[in-house]
């Protein structure tokens, strides 16, 4: 069973500068997982922390995308936000980027043939993203003008979230989507779980569990209206898959406070898996923006000036000098 209860306890942390300058400086914090069951890499949360220097107007959490690739982008978004006041807070997920876990890639954990070790990596990445936020609260860094972004991977996680938390005020999903079994058999993100698939069942794998699969994903997904909590759909007897997918969570989550950006040639996620989560979220504020799911990243500047806006800030204060001196402390 799917649970993301976990019992807070103010950590024993390390937190260290890692970058100062004029306007913002960066600390990066360190410190064991509360998630009971975490796998070995895995143990240790990491989260960035970028901190305006003068008054600070809101904090913004960024959970990134499936992978590494996507990260340092999301990073340097950090330092133009902050610079506009905001906190921005990004934690390394599990399984992602330096919190791979030993003989893994990058990622490839949250999608993995081994359906119980796939859901765990869902639970674990939960767990962490609710202590951080813990962890913020209790440090005075949560602000009540908060605003919760997150981008694919992220962006999934984005809903469970709403769904068992009341803390945001505000979330921005950007090209996300849901129903996991039309994932796992047409984004080409996920070739790799296919390949294993057909490692493990031969040449016919794809015509017989493929069907079964989105078959079962079907029946199930209707299951879902007569679930009155949260809780009620985790112990049911839907597919594992489905209790770590958003759209099991969408109908729990409050419409109003969703920001749908959708990009319009996104390869990565079907349309379908798009669509449905929309729907399934109450047909939430809609964005288009005209690129694929990744070409969007080297543009993260207008994005941020989008969620300036919607955090009620309405512009940067002053923009950032790519030349600007910069002070580095010694561990």
């Amino acid at each position: 069973m799917i649970n993301f209860d976990f019992k807070y306890i103010p950590p024993d942390f390390s937190s260290g500068y890692i970058l100062k300058s004029k306007r913002f400086r960066i600390s990066y914090v360190k410190y064991k997982t509360m998630y009971e069951f975490y796998e070995k890499g895995t143990e240790t949360v990491e989260t960035y922390i970028f901190e305006p220097k003068n008054d600070v107007a809101g904090t913004l959490l960024i959970l990134h995308g499936l992978g590494t690739n996507n990260i340092p982008f999301l990073l340097w978004m950090g330092t133009h936000i902050a610079n506009a006041g905001i906190r921005t807070v990004i934690p390394i997920l599990p399984g992602n980027f330096t919190r791979v876990p030993h003989n893994s890639v990058s990622g490839k954990d949250y999608f993995s043939t081994d359906v119980k070790r796939a859901t765990k990596f869902w639970e674990h990445a939960v767990i962490d993203v609710l202590s951080v936020v813990e962890f913020l609260k209790k440090n005075n860094l949560w602000h009540e003008n908060n605003c919760l972004f997150g981008f694919c991977l992220g962006g999934m996680l984005s809903v469970i979230l709403n769904a068992i938390s009341n803390d945001f005020k505000k979330t921005i999903l950007m090209a996300t989507g849901g129903d996991i079994a039309t994932l796992v058999w047409y984004s080409p993100t996920l070739a790799f779980m296919r390949r294993e698939f057909k490692k493990g069942l031969g040449k016919n794998f794809k015509i017989n569990l493929e069907k079964e699969f989105i078959s079962i994903f079907k029946e199930d997904i209707l299951k879902l209206q007569k679930f009155n909590t949260v809780k009620e759909m985790q112990q049911s007897d839907i597919h594992p898959f489905l209790k770590v997918d958003p759209v099991a969570y969408a109908k729990f989550v409050d419409p109003k406070k969703i920001i749908f950006i959708e990009a319009l040639f996104d390869k990565a996620l079907p349309k379908k898996s798009r669509k449905i989560l929309w729907e399934a979220l109450g047909k939430p504020e809609h964005h288009y923006i005209f690129s694929g799911h990744v070409t969007w990243l080297p543009f993260q500047y207008f994005l941020a000036k989008f969620i300036l806006k919607k955090m009620n800030v309405k512009e940067f204060k002053r923009q950032i000098r790519l030349l600007e001196k910069v002070k580095y402390e010694d561990k």
